[in-house]
């Protein structure tokens, strides 16, 4: 029999709403992407049950579908990331710190955000170089003949307002670090 274990909450209260400027900009931002994700996922979603149909009833599948998908799912992932950050919705693992305080899960949430913050900071830069050599080499996708630039440049503002948003949250934490000393 499986056994489910929760960790404890006392202590440590779950982020609010933003209440400054910045943080409501943010979250407003964040909302504005996640919404445009939904909306590419549901345009994919249309576009595969196209090409499933055409190859299934009149053998005439959509050529390059699986290009497009491929951008748009990239693209669609890296405009859910902030959204799932400013509301603390990431997949937590607790096995270790299941009985920790407070004050540890608090401190260890503040470096798992700063962390984060470095990452996608690294990521944007790292997609925006890769459009820009992509885009001097010249490379295309094989079936559509797209510029392989466009889908390394479109994932770059996605993850640009995640490393805002995870420095926003880091922020929060230690307000909550300070309010727990």
């Amino acid at each position: 029999m499986a056994e489910v274990f929760t960790a404890p909450d006392e202590g440590v209260p779950p982020p609010a709403a933003p209440q400054d400027a910045l943080g409501r900009f943010l979250l407003a931002w964040a909302q504005l992407s996640a919404l445009g994700g939904v909306v590419l996922l549901a345009l994919v979603c249309l576009l595969s049950t196209w090409s499933v149909l055409g190859r299934a009833l009149f053998d005439s599948p959509l050529m390059g579908d699986v290009e497009m998908v491929q951008v748009a799912c990239s693209l669609a992932i890296s405009s859910f990331l902030p959204y799932a950050q400013m509301k603390n919705a990431h997949v937590i693992v607790d096995f270790f710190t299941h009985n920790a305080g407070p004050r540890l899960r608090a401190v260890l949430d503040l470096l798992a955000a700063l962390l984060l913050a470095v990452v996608a900071a690294w990521l944007t830069w790292r997609s925006a170089v890769g459009a820009w050599d992509t885009y001097l080499s010249g490379e295309t996708s094989m079936i559509l003949g797209w510029p392989q630039w466009w889908a390394h440049l479109t994932i770059a503002p996605g993850f640009a307002l995640l490393s805002l948003c995870a420095l926003y949250t880091a922020w929060g934490r230690q307000q909550i670090l300070r309010g727990l000393a």
